[in-house]
């Protein structure tokens, strides 16, 4: 925005302007035909309209009568006189000037609020700075909704956020109003592609960009909603930053708390900087973590679902984006054409596998319904949902696979790789880790799910045929990662050098965040070390390598018998170790070790310590751990063995076992017993120290934000429903927000120190009434009130 220099009032029109607007007063509460009337369609959605007509509002429509004429207004207003009432009738100077003025003024170009003004009588002012805060802002433009489909039921908006990757709750705001009793999401974003639409582009409020966490930006864009369901910017300047004239300003908005996901996402969060968690695009595992939460969040909402918010749901998602996403593939990829396709997105591709996940989950609580004696599993209503249901399966997807070309298939495996990883999410916690998983682990979970959801869900042929392949490919993967554990093994061992030894080596790593290690992790209460091998809980790699090094100086220490020069966490600081391999060592009591310590036989150390011989890597613990654990619960978990059914329910007979646990420990060398006690004990998942838990927002609650952890992306555009403190559009007044009884509409009291000790103003208008008059006349606040006290619909009692 660049401030091109003032226009102010001449000294002739400003004396006049000044001496005219004190004799009027403005009116839009008393005169009932200016109040807004609520409309509500068919749908459930309501809207504001307004009545209009020739001197409809009395007074020419104006907001500002002469105290005379208003004065007369109010003595009939009360009784049935009013209906009489000419304002013409009533011998008012003052309004006959004003009407003078407007008179040589064409209709509607009168500037001002009496609208006596013309463009002659402002000069130019190159020397005057521009602000305009705290007393007002000006309108920016609506940021929407801009359509009825705008303004959508959270669980409709939810489901199509998860659908088409996030990107809508990067455009979305929650509204105070609900929508056919449920809560309301204005969201700007095409129903088809989940990118902002066309009209919505038409508008300035959604260029402007956020401060975020920068400190050296500054607000000056500011969100209001009218009227509890439209969403609008307004421009705010400070004198601090006040512009003088050629300035150009950059408009930034800040959207507090509620976007913080959408910043993690993008990589510019919080958590992107303190705990040096990647963006969605850098870092797999974060990505997966967060959208996990989204499914679990997703499968709740779907469990609670009646027959009738099941069905609004499945047509809504079936209308507004699978058909639309169905015909931009069927585009892309026509069956009687057999090249690679050129024009498919791969965002649409993902939205379809989604929707096949959706439609999955959906179907099982289809059946739950269907199995509830209260509901009629024959009704019109149930029969519809399952035609519906029956469009969702992505049974084409065989059909265009080999039509992708391999940037659009990498997409696809990695959504397809979110799938299984998430089905297995309990047995593999944190997946894609590198500070839970070690090199070799993660290589093998990307690239058995790959393969999984080539022969499960992409490929066309016979299911034995596929199952066959598919087993030997997993058999085959196993080994080689148990080849290339035993290679770090021997590269350490024999001395090798160069960079192939290296490379070997990086197969063991775990890679950890290089975070402090808080004082309280590393010593107890008396400041002295703690045990690492006494602590209770998994310790997180990185720790506990850094903890070895520790452990190591002061158990030297104690046999030299000298004191120590530092206690660590306090005068010197400690960060959690990059690179650790986990490796093996001999409890000192072996009867009491395995109940003193969950790392019975096996610590993390630093790759520097195993390199000088410090400690022996655990090749038993990997093989195990990182390699049959991993491979086993994916092939067991997500894809079915035992019979000739694929996934879309094709019997094709008995079938032989093509994998089981006795064919993989045969792979990989490992003894039956001993791959079945892995199994059993499970993964491990390093959680201690524990992390820190997120502060909440201050502007939710507590027992919200818990259980909705999900929709704090949202942007709130509104406070509270009930709240009190000072204002921040009028600096020096309180403001206090109470909830109506019924509804969702919060009314606002203001009070001030200069104004009596019970009273309130009870609108924004009153306030800046009061404001403009103290500054117009040099006074203060009580003085304002003085003048304004007999305008009773601005003052009220305490709230």
């Amino acid at each position: 925005m660049t401030y091109l220099g003032a226009r102010v009032l001449k000294s002739k029109a400003e004396e006049r302007s000044t001496r005219l607007i004190k004799q009027h007063i403005v009116d839009d509460n008393d005169i009932g035909t200016h109040e807004e009337l609520v409309a509500q369609t068919l749908g459930g959605r309501t809207m504001n309209v307004k009545l209009t007509g020739d001197n409809l509002h009395y007074n020419d429509n104006s907001l500002y009568w002469t105290k005379k004429r208003y004065k007369k207004y109010q003595s009939l207003s009360r009784h049935e006189s009013i209906e009489t009432f000419d304002e013409n009738e009533v011998d008012c100077t003052v309004h006959d000037e004003v009407e003078r003025l407007r008179q040589r003024i064409p209709d509607g170009k009168g500037i001002g609020h009496l609208g006596i003004h013309k463009e002659s009588d402002y000069r130019c002012d190159s020397n005057k700075p521009f602000w305009n805060l705290p007393k007002e802002m000006f309108e920016l433009g609506r940021y929407g909704p801009h359509r009825p489909e705008d303004r959508k039921i959270k669980l409709h908006f939810d489901i199509k956020n998860f659908i088409q990757n996030f990107e809508p709750s990067e455009w979305s705001y929650e509204v105070p109003e609900e929508l056919m009793e449920c809560p309301q999401m204005v969201d700007i974003t095409d129903d088809n592609t989940g990118e902002v639409h066309e009209l919505a582009k038409q508008h300035t409020p959604i260029y402007v960009n956020e401060v975020g966490h920068n400190n050296k930006l500054h607000r000056n864009v500011f969100i209001r909603d009218k009227n509890q369901r439209s969403i609008y910017y307004y421009v705010g300047i400070d004198k601090e930053h006040a512009l003088n004239k050629g300035d150009t300003v950059e408009l930034l908005v800040n959207y507090g708390d509620h976007y913080e996901q959408v910043r993690e996402r993008k990589g510019y969060g919080r958590k992107n900087e303190s705990e040096k968690v990647g963006s969605d695009e850098e870092d797999d595992a974060a990505r997966l973590r967060r959208n996990f939460l989204e499914r679990e969040e997703a499968e709740n909402d779907i469990s609670t679902l009646n027959v009738y918010d099941l069905n609004n749901l499945i047509e809504f998602l079936t209308d507004k984006v699978l058909d639309p996403i169905n015909l931009s593939i069927r585009k892309a990829c026509p069956a009687e054409v057999f090249e690679k396709s050129s024009t498919l997105r791969s965002r649409d591709l993902i939205a379809r596998r989604r929707i096949h996940w959706i439609g999955e989950k959906l179907q099982g609580r289809y059946q739950d319904l269907l199995a509830d004696k209260d509901v009629d599993g024959d009704s019109e209503l149930m029969s519809g949902i399952q035609l519906l249901l029956d469009q969702w399966r992505f049974k084409s997807l065989p059909s265009i696979y080999l039509k992708l070309n391999e940037e659009i298939r990498d997409a696809l495996q990695n959504e397809l790789t979110e799938e299984l990883l998430y089905q297995t999410r309990n047995q593999l916690p944190n997946p894609l880790d590198e500070s839970v998983w070690c090199e070799t682990a993660v290589n093998l979970m990307n690239s058995a799910t790959v393969l999984i959801g080539q022969y499960w869900f992409c490929y066309s042929g016979l299911v034995e045929v596929r199952k066959q392949f598919l087993a030997e490919k997993l058999l085959a993967l196993a080994k080689n990662s148990a080849v290339a554990i035993q290679g770090g093994v021997n590269a350490i061992n024999n001395n090798e050098t160069g960079v192939e030894r290296q490379i070997k080596i990086s197969c063991l790593t775990f890679k950890s965040p290089k975070l402090i290690i808080k004082k309280n992790t590393l010593v107890d209460e008396n400041e002295k070390v703690r045990d690492l091998y006494d602590i209770q809980d998994t310790i997180r790699y990185g720790t506990a390598a850094s903890m070895a090094d520790i452990q190591a100086y002061y158990d030297a220490i104690d046999l030299c018998g000298i004191e120590s020069y530092y206690i660590p966490g306090k005068s010197k600081r400690v960060y959690d170790c990059e690179r650790s391999i986990v490796s093996q060592y001999e409890p000192r009591d072996n009867e009491t070790a395995d109940t003193r310590s969950p790392q019975h036989h096996w610590m993390a150390r630093s790759v520097d310590a195993i390199k000088r011989g410090d400690a022996t890597v655990n090749e038993q613990w990997y093989i195990e751990n990182q390699v049959l654990l991993v491979l086993h619960i994916l092939a067991s978990t997500c894809v079915d063995w035992s019979s000739g059914t694929s996934e879309d329910g094709e019997e094709e007979g008995a079938s032989e076992t093509w994998y089981s646990l006795e064919k993989l420990c045969a792979e990989i060398n490992v003894d039956l017993d001993k791959a079945k006690r892995a199994l059993s004990l499970g993964a491990i998942d390093p959680n201690w120290p524990p992390e820190d838990e997120p502060l909440l927002p201050d502007s939710c609650d507590g027992d919200k934000k818990k259980k909705k952890s999900r929709r704090v992306r949202r942007r709130v555009a509104t406070p509270k429903a009930s709240f009190a403190g000072a204002s921040e559009e009028f600096p020096g007044w309180h403001i206090k927000g109470v909830k109506r009884a019924t509804g969702n509409h919060v009314d606002k009291y203001y009070s001030h120190p200069e104004l009596p000790q019970d009273l309130v103003v009870r609108s924004r208008v009153g306030v800046r009434a009061l404001i403009e008059y103290a500054e117009a006349n040099n006074c203060g606040i009580g003085a304002a009130y003085e003048e304004y006290k007999g305008v009773t619909k601005y003052f009220g009692g305490r709230k």
